[in-house]
């Protein structure tokens, strides 16, 4: 294949080959100071400092109190050899290997597998330490400040937003918004000059793709391109923001944040059948428009608020909107024995997905970089511990629990919970039933009832048998069904109640027993200390602790989170939306707004677009319209050497920054292309029933199914990875995805040549392209038409040309028949158009 098809053909697969592995490598292994807040400094006071802590007095020579005391080492050598855990004395220490030290010592408990593993990737991943040199002792971190005698902290993110003036500049007319008027006065101060605006064609791609996540079609882009006008770009912004499309593409950035997921997580990686219901309202909510104050107060509180409603459908609708919360992340066996960790998951996405801060680096101790402390933290772990997490099972405790009655009368809650307690007995009587120290007690039963039996037969009298047998079945309740009717009987019954649930079961949180919590110390839950009343965070303002009366604190929560004048969460919103139009936000770190995060490239910028997101009653489209209509929004890719030099990451935006498509956007645009995209909403997956099968850490859930909807309905596993979405960078299901990375890896190459989906995609576009003409040069127009949503250049139609003359010649001297040689020449073609740079690249 010649020159000008090859120039944008399979460009991905060869920059992947060549340069993706040291890519993935760097993006991999990111530094992540959270990381060692959250797993290391925790267990190195806890577990070592004791011992280590560097003092005249310690135990050991060996210091754990710096990264550079590790590096330097003690008796044994250097304890750290960083980004290798392997060649680490410190890792073989409390892993077991080393030959002499295990740490440990004997006697006391050794790091879980868990700990152990956390050790070995913070190694691995560079050793990160921040900022401060050393830890302190386990005896100088105790509990945590009260909030009152926090450290104020000047950090622009926790002040009050302000009434920004917009710049009046003298721009020769470029400015065509006031967001325009920002940017250029920034590029003014820094020395940069904007590129020109991109061509019309390239922008009306631009704009399907991040406001709708497909291609347009060759009549659509002949439609936007016949009205040139400023109004006529308005008219195609309008009608992509009407589309149902909208909603699709917008509601899987928010499934980002929410770390959605299908399954529970952690050992069996339980199926959730309800979890679509959740990512669904997330669609419905944003094609609506819904203002996104009420989209997060719902999803914090909504089964809450759905008592104010007097419609059956909206309760429901608002009690699907907790499907937020009911997907944090599932630990362990049992369902109350990482409850902790449940809920610290959730405040994690809390904090990090709607407010910006890492909120859980204070579970262990007092924040070291912002004004957050322990008391924070477990003010509104009290809230999330008043609430009741529903479960699809555990691998000790398979039947779910605690799902929510569509319904929002609470005695309908009290009947849906009887009902899952009665399975439960069942599920126990039925998981125990051969245990041996039942045994004697199913023979005693099954003796006390034929004496029973024959003294009825013999007319002796009964009654002190009846006694007996009902003393042991009161001594042995739980068993009391199987003892009376056996293991078929409880097995039937156990069936047919899973089979007809008294009501439409949701997987929602619902309000638990209220109460405030205790601080763990050092974030063990085993080492309670005093009680925290339930709370905000106090450096952000709002209401007091005092303001939570009934109930668990989850709508005053949401209704502080979606105050106004809170100073974070609207500020947090809006860049995110901003991100996901120019590559990167104006605060670069989207989930972390603290002092740890990077500053925001134009404050004012930022401040104003909240300030009128919020008095345009927090309507994202109107966001989107404010932003797409822009001039610096419209403008081209090109490079300017100059800029370059000053600005080469275009942080203030002179140009648009080209951008790989996510991982979903590619898969639809391929079935879009090929025809077979089924663009009906997804429902529910065909998971078994949770009667059908059992789920553990042997045996954990693991599925694929097949599906031509968006991306978006494809079922997602939080343990398993998707064999198309995961290959080129899919979210973490696992925890609050900030931003897609965009990696070039040798796999993908590999995928693109071989895999199923590529050939079968190749297959359909190439049908689609035989029946679309007579002749090659027909066939040849359409299939860029198609692709590309452009004609073919001259070039281009002869590259093409001689591609699949090459093709047939090669074909027929293999053998191929006659009949098959042409669709095989355009099956190439259709894979060579559809794993190109311009297929998978925006401008």
């Amino acid at each position: 294949m010649v020159g000008a098809l090859r120039k944008g053909a399979m460009g991905l697969a060869v920059l992947a080959s060549i340069s993706g592995l040291s890519t993935f490598a760097m993006a991999d292994s990111a530094p992540s100071s959270d990381f060692f807040e959250i797993h290391i400094r925790p267990l190195l006071v806890e577990r070592c400092l004791s011992c280590h802590d560097g003092s005249d007095e310690a135990e050991s020579v060996l210091s754990l109190a710096s990264r550079e005391a590790l590096i330097e080492g003690g008796d044994f050598g250097p304890a750290l050899v960083v980004g290798k855990s392997a060649e680490s004395l410190l890792w073989h220490a409390v892993n077991g290997t080393h030959k002499e030290l295990r740490m440990p010592p004997d006697g006391d408990e050794p790091l879980t597998r868990e700990e152990v593993a956390a050790v070995a990737k913070w190694i691995d991943d560079g050793a990160v330490w921040p900022k401060e040199s050393t830890i302190a002792s386990t005896s100088k971190v105790e509990g945590s400040k009260p909030r009152e005698e926090v450290e104020h902290v000047d950090l622009w993110s926790f002040r009050p937003r302000r009434s920004v003036r917009i710049p009046t500049v003298d721009d020769g007319g470029w400015a065509t918004t006031d967001i325009d008027r920002f940017v250029w006065r920034k590029l003014q101060e820094k020395g940069l000059r904007p590129v020109p605006t991109a061509d019309r064609r390239t922008l009306i791609r631009r704009l399907y793709f991040d406001l709708t996540g497909l291609p347009p079609t060759s009549k659509e882009m002949r439609e936007a391109l016949a009205d040139p006008t400023p109004e006529g770009l308005v008219a195609v912004v309008d009608r992509l923001l009407a589309s149902p499309r909208y909603g699709e593409r917008w509601g899987r950035h928010w499934l980002d944040v929410a770390r959605y997921a299908d399954t529970q997580g952690d050992v069996g990686d339980f199926p959730i059948p309800q979890a679509y219901l959740y990512r669904n309202w997330v669609i419905d909510a944003l094609n609506a428009d819904m203002p996104a104050d009420r989209f997060l107060r719902l999803q914090l509180a909504g089964d809450i608020l759905a008592r104010e409603s007097d419609d059956p459908k909206e309760r429901r609708e608002m009690t699907i909107a907790t499907g937020f919360l009911a997907l944090s992340r599932r630990f362990g066996n049992r369902k109350r024995d990482d409850m902790h960790l449940v809920v610290e998951d959730t405040i994690d996405t809390i904090g990090r997905g709607i407010m910006g801060i890492t909120l859980r680096c204070a579970r262990c101790h007092d924040h070291k970089f912002d004004p957050m402390t322990m008391d924070d933290y477990y003010g509104i772990y009290g809230i999330l511990a008043s609430t009741r997490y529903p479960w699809m099972g555990a691998s000790d405790e398979k039947s779910p629990s605690e799902l929510v009655p569509a319904s929002a009368d609470p005695n309908a809650q009290r009947r849906a919970d009887e009902y899952w307690e009665l399975i439960a007995r069942y599920e126990y009587q039925i998981n125990n039933h051969r245990r041996p120290w039942l045994r004697p007690t199913i023979d005693e039963y099954k003796r006390l009832k034929r004496l029973l039996e024959k003294a009825k037969e013999e007319g002796t009298p009964t009654t002190p048998i009846e006694v007996e047998l009902s003393s042991l079945l009161d001594e042995h309740d739980r068993f009391r069904e199987l003892l009376i009717h056996g293991l078929p009987w409880v097995r039937r019954e156990k069936d047919r109640l899973a089979a007809n649930p008294p009501y439409e079961m949701l997987f929602a949180v619902s309000e638990g027993d209220a109460g405030d919590a205790r601080l763990h110390r050092r974030g063990n839950p085993e080492r309670l200390g005093d009680v925290v009343p339930r709370g905000f965070v106090g450096a952000l303002g709002g209401a007091t602790p005092s303001a939570i009366g009934q109930g668990s604190g989850r709508l005053e929560l949401a209704r502080w989170i979606t105050a106004p004048e809170h100073p974070l969460t609207a500020r947090v919103l809006v860049n995110r939306v901003w991100q996901h139009h120019f590559g990167r936000g104006i605060v670069e770190s989207a989930s972390n707004f603290g002092v740890q995060g990077r500053p925001p490239a134009q404050p004012e910028l930022l401040d104003y677009l909240t300030e009128t997101f919020i008095e345009d009653g927090w309507s994202l489209k109107k966001l989107h319209r404010r932003i797409v209509l822009s001039r610096v929004y419209q403008l081209g890719s090109d490079n300017i050497d100059a800029n370059m030099e000053i600005d080469p990451d275009n942080v203030y935006l002179w140009k648009a920054t080209r951008r790989r498509l996510e991982s979903e956007v590619i898969r639809d645009a391929m079935l879009y292309v090929s025809g077979t995209l089924d663009l009906r909403p997804g429902g529910r997956h065909p998971f078994p029933h949770w009667t059908k099968k059992r789920y553990s850490l042997n045996g954990p859930f693991k599925q694929v199914y097949t599906s031509n909807h968006r991306s978006v309905y494809l079922m997602t596993q939080r343990l398993f990875k998707h064999p198309v979405l995961d290959l080129f960078d899919g979210p973490d299901r696992n925890s609050s995805t900030e931003s897609r990375r965009s990696t070039n890896v040798a796999t993908q190459a590999l995928f693109l040549m071989n895999s199923t989906f590529i050939e079968e995609q190749s297959r359909a576009f190439a049908d689609r392209i035989l029946r679309s003409g007579e002749t090659d040069d027909e066939r040849i127009e359409s299939a860029y038409e198609l692709a590309y949503a452009r004609s073919a250049e001259p070039s281009e139609q002869a590259a093409a040309r001689e591609f699949l003359a090459t093709h047939r010649d090669t074909s027929a001297s293999l053998g191929t028949k006659t009949n098959d040689v042409t669709r095989q020449a355009f099956v190439s073609f259709a894979k060579v158009l559809l794993t190109s740079n311009e297929f998978f690249f925006v401008d």
